[in-house]
C-alpha cells in the first residue's frame, strides 16, 4: 500500500501525533496524470562564487550592472566576472541588518544615480556616477545646505517610491521622504506621523503603486498624492486602508510573488500577539503558516534578529525566513496551493551529529547576472546558489530527510501492524546512497540507518528497498535521508 513519504513538512506539537518533517526537501506539484500528485526536490546547493573579505555578508543590492555588498563596515562593488573593487566608502556599524535602495540612473531628467543606505543608525548616500559618499549628518534641507528633514539617528526602515526615498525613524511613528530623485536633500515639511493607530513603523515597502507602512500590530496602505515635498509629505493614507495585521521582526517583511510575506502580530488586549507567518497585499491578509508551523516560530522570541528574503526559481516562488537566534530556517513556496504542503526546512551541515539541523548559510540574496547570490553569515563569502550543485560551500554535505507521518492501526484499535517490505520510488542511476531508519515509539528515539544504492550512473532500473523491516506495537515513523552529492526526487512511498 502507499504510505505517505511525500507529504506536509513540518513537526507538530507532539511527534506521537504527527512527527512528519522536511528538510533540505521541497515538495514540487506534478502534472494530472503524472505518476504522483506530488514529489520531493532536493534544495540547492551552494557554490563559492566570490569573496568581499573576513567580514559577514550583510547585503547585497543590483544598481547600475554591478552587485553592491555591504560587509562588515565597507562598501564594495562586484562586477560580473566576480572581481570585488578595493572598499568604495566606510559605515558607521560593522554588523546588523542593512537596507539598500536606488533611484535610478539618471537618464532623460528621471533618476539620481544615488544607492541609499541605511544601517540601523545613520543614513548613506553613495552616487554610482561621481563616487561620492555622504553621510546623512551632511544631508541638506531643501534646496540646498540648510534645515534638514532626515531623522539624527535610529534610521531603520527604508524604501524608494514614486521616485522619493522614504525612511523611518526607530521606536517612532515618524516618516521622512527625500526631494525627488535626490536623497541629499530632506525637506523639513516632507515629515508624516503614521498614527492610525499609536504603534511604531517596522518596516517600508512599495507594493503595486502603493506604499505600505508595516508597524507593529497594524499596516497602512497610503498613495501618491502629488505634493511637493517643498509643501509637505508627498503621500497621503488611503480611506479605509489599515489592516489589524503588523510585524515584530522588522527584516522579516519581504515582498514577493505579488504581496509581502512577513513574521505577524496582532493587538490582543492592548498587546502585541504573534499570530504566525503572514501574507499580504492591497486587499487581502492570510496567516500562511499551520499551526504547528506557527507554534515552532512562537520559540522564535525575541524575534528581532528574524530576517527573510524571497526569490523565484524553476516555478517555485520561495519565501525563506531564518532565525538566527533559534538557528532555523523555514521556507514557504506560494505557488503550491495547500499551505499545508507548501513549507520545509533549510538546514546548513551540522558535523555533530548528522540529522542535526542548523539556519541554511545564507544571510542575504540578491539576483544578479542570471545567477541566484547568497551571502554568507559567517564570512565574506558570496555563494551561487543552483539545483545543478549537490553540496554546500564546494563539498560540504547537504543532508536531506523525510520524516513520514506515522504508519499504525488507523481502525482506532491500536493494533500491532507488521512491515514486510518498504519500498521508496525515487528517481534511480544518480549515484550515491538513500537511507532509510525507523522510530517504533512515536519518533522520540530511532534505530540506526539502514543504506541501499540510489544505482550507479545510468542504472535507471534500481530499486530502494528494505525487506522484513519489523513489528510495531504502537505503528511505525519512517525517516529517508539522502547525504551524498547527487540528484534528489523521491516520488512515493510503498510498504506491503
Amino acid at each position: 500500500m502507499i504510505f505517505e513519504l511525500v507529504g506536509p513538512g513540518y513537526i507538530g506539537r507532539s511527534s506521537n501525533i504527527d512527527a512528519s518533517r522536511l528538510v533540505n526537501f521541497f515538495v514540487e506539484m506534478n502534472a494530472k496524470g503524472s505518476k504522483s500528485p506530488f514529489s520531493l526536490v532536493g534544495t540547492p546547493g551552494t557554490t563559492l562564487w566570490t569573496n568581499a573579505g573576513a567580514y559577514v555578508v550583510r547585503k547585497m543590492h543590483v544598481f547600475n550592472g554591478l552587485l553592491y555588498v555591504v560587509a562588515g563596515t565597507n562598501l564594495y562593488s562586484v562586477n560580473t566576472s566576480g572581481t570585488v573593487s578595493a572598499p568604495l566608502a566606510s559605515l558607521g556599524t560593522s554588523i546588523g541588518r542593512v537596507i539598500m535602495k536606488d533611484n535610478g540612473l539618471a537618464v532623460g531628467g528621471v533618476g539620481g544615480n544615488q544607492l541609499m543606505i541605511v544601517d540601523g543608525v545613520l543614513g548613506y548616500i553613495y552616487n554610482v556616477v561621481t563616487y561620492t559618499f555622504t553621510s546623512s549628518a551632511f544631508f541638506a534641507g531643501s534646496g540646498g545646505y540648510g534645515t534638514c528633514g532626515f531623522p539624527s539617528t535610529g534610521v531603520t526602515a527604508l524604501e524608494f517610491a514614486d521616485g522619493y526615498f522614504v525612511v523611518a525613524q526607530a521606536n517612532s511613528m515618524n516618516v521622512f521622504c527625500s526631494d525627488l530623485y535626490n536623497g541629499l536633500n530632506w525637506s523639513t515639511l516632507a515629515v508624516a506621523s503614521i498614527e492610525a493607530t499609536p504603534d511604531p513603523v517596522q518596516s517600508i515597502w512599495y507594493e503595486q503603486q502603493q506604499l505600505f507602512f508595516v508597524k507593529q500590530v497594524t499596516t497602512e496602505i497610503w498613495y501618491n498624492a502629488g505634493i511637493a515635498t517643498a509643501q509637505g509629505f508627498p503621500f497621503s493614507r488611503m480611506t479605509a486602508a489599515v489592516m489589524d495585521y503588523g510585524t515584530p521582526a522588522p527584516a522579516s517583511v519581504a515582498r514577493g510573488n505579488g504581496g509581502l510575506f512577513m513574521l505577524g502580530a496582532r493587538r490582543v488586549n492592548d498587546g502585541p500577539s504573534f499570530i504566525g507567518a503572514v501574507q499580504i497585499s492591497s486587499d487581502a491578509v492570510q496567516v500562511i503558516s499551520p499551526p504547528a508551523i506557527t507554534f515552532q516560530m512562537q520559540k522564535w522570541t525575541p524575534w528581532t534578529d528574524a530576517f527573510s528574503y524571497c526569490y523565484e526559481a524553476d516555478g517555485h516562488s520561495f519565501w525563506v525566513v531564518t532565525s538566527p537566534s533559534m538557528n532555523q530556517t523555514f521556507v514557504f513556496d506560494s505557488t503550491i496551493p495547500d499551505p499545508m504542503m507548501a513549507w520545509h526546512e533549510r538546514s546548513s551541515y551540522g558535523a555533530a551529529y548528522i540529522y542535526q539541523t542548523n539556519r541554511h548559510l545564507s544571510n542575504c540574496y540578491a539576483y544578479f547576472n542570471n545567477m541566484h547570490l547568497v551571502g554568507d553569515w559567517k564570512s565574506g563569502n558570496i555563494y551561487q546558489m543552483t539545483d545543478s550543485v549537490y553540496q554546500d560551500d564546494g563539498g560540504t554535505p547537504i543532508v536531506a530527510f523525510r520524516t513520514a507521518q506515522i504508519l499504525a492501526d488507523k481502525k482506532g484499535e491500536l493494533n500491532s501492524i507488521r512491515i514486510n517490505r518498504l519500498i521508496v520510488d525515487a528517481e534511480m542511476g544518480v549515484g550515491g546512497n538513500i537511507v532509510f531508519s525507523f522510530s517504533a515509539d512515536g519518533g522520540h528515539t530511532w534505530s540506526g540507518d539502514y543504506g541501499t544504492s540510489l544505482g550507479a550512473i545510468g542504472e535507471y532500473a534500481k530499486r530502494a528497498v528494505w525487506r522484513r523491516v519489523g513489528l510495531f506495537p504502537y505503528g511505525m515513523i519512517a525517516r529517508i535521508m539522502i547525504s551524498d552529492p547527487c540528484k534528489r526526487v523521491i516520488i512515493g512511498g510503498y510498504v506491503d
